[in-house]
């Protein structure tokens, strides 16, 4: 099928400037941003986020809106943090632009805060480098993350996740999630299916999933399984203590 890309919508055009000065020491200078598209046809979202907090969940009605929060240290680099949306076919994107890809924090800084509110069936797909993330209610497809802590909830679908640094939350998946992270907790409470492939640091704990279990790679501490219908497999355990109970099926570790 041929598609017809549409011109890329600059959702900046509808900010609000606020003035210099605010309280908040943090966000010296700040605007929002606000914008929708029409998801009608739309089969996927992609969101590539920046340093900020990202929200993505369930929309009211046939509109993707994205609307958020910039702030930065200076009027110039606060004119710099943009925010765009563009479809191509049946794929929507959301794209969060920050000057050099800046932290927020520091002498200079620039975040942009995002909720991202996603209609009907439609997968989602994210890049995010810093911030703390919540995804609630949506059909998930894939998330990569550089830091900060990840909550899913209630999400639909198999889905991956690859996480450098920071704390990994999922609850009431409805799917198989496969979880590569290198430092932080990994903690899921209730889904199809976990597959860890590579975990660096820090415990994992995973408890009330109807199918199989399996960690390829941990390199140290604490795993305790708990409540699994399906089958629980191990295959390396560098350090820290191994629990399993409340396993239908069978049980092999190290």
């Amino acid at each position: 099928m041929k598609t017809h890309p549409l011109p890329l919508v600059l959702l900046g055009l509808l900010a609000l400037p606020a003035a210099a000065g605010a309280q908040d020491h943090d966000c010296r200078y700040s605007v929002r941003h606000r914008g929708s598209l029409d998801a009608a046809g739309a089969a996927k979202v992609e969101i590539l986020a920046g340093a900020g907090g990202l929200t993505v969940k369930p929309a009211v009605g046939g509109a993707l809106i994205a609307e958020g929060k910039a702030c930065a240290s200076s009027q110039e680099l606060l004119d710099q943090v943009q925010l765009r949306v563009q479809r191509d076919g049946e794929v929507l994107r959301v794209y969060a632009q920050l000057p050099g890809e800046m932290q927020g924090v520091g002498l200079f800084y620039a975040s942009l805060d995002l909720v991202i509110s996603v209609p009907g069936d439609l997968a989602v797909d994210i890049t995010d480098s810093s911030g703390e993330m919540t995804v609630d209610r949506v059909r998930l497809e894939r998330i990569r993350d550089t830091s900060g802590d990840i909550l899913a909830r209630n999400v639909r679908g198999d889905f991956e996740m690859e996480d450098s640094s920071g704390n990994v939350r999922i609850e009431e998946a409805q799917g198989t999630v496969r979880i590569g992270d290198s430092s932080g907790d990994i903690v899921v409470q209730g889904a199809t299916g976990v597959h860890v492939v590579v975990d660096g640091s820090g415990d994992i704990e995973i408890e009330r999933i109807s199918g199989d279990v399996r960690i390829e790679r941990d390199s140290s501490g604490d795993i305790n399984i708990a409540g699994v219908g399906g089958n629980v497999e191990v295959l390396a355990d560098s350090s820290g203590k191994l629990r399993v109970s409340d396993t239908r099926g069978t049980v092999k570790v190290p």
